[in-house]
C-alpha cells in the first residue's frame, strides 16, 4: 500500500511483482491521476511535475 506523494491518497496497485529482480511496484492515483514507480531501493519516480518552492 502506498499513498499518494500529491494528495495523500491511498493509490492503486497497477502491477509489479516482488518475485521480479529487483522488485518494482506501479501504482496510480484516482484523485490526482498521477502514476508512481516505486523501485527496489525504496526510491519512488512520479511522472507527476516537480512543484516549485512557495
Amino acid at each position: 500500500m502506498m499513498n499518494c506523494p500529491a494528495c495523500g491518497a491511498i493509490m492503486v496497485w497497477l502491477n509489479g511483482s516482488v518475485l521480479h529482480d529487483p522488485p518494482t511496484k506501479f501504482y496510480q492515483c484516482r484523485r490526482c491521476n498521477i502514476n508512481v514507480t516505486k523501485l527496489a531501493d525504496g526510491t519512488i519516480e512520479s511522472d507527476q511535475p516537480e512543484q516549485p518552492a512557495q
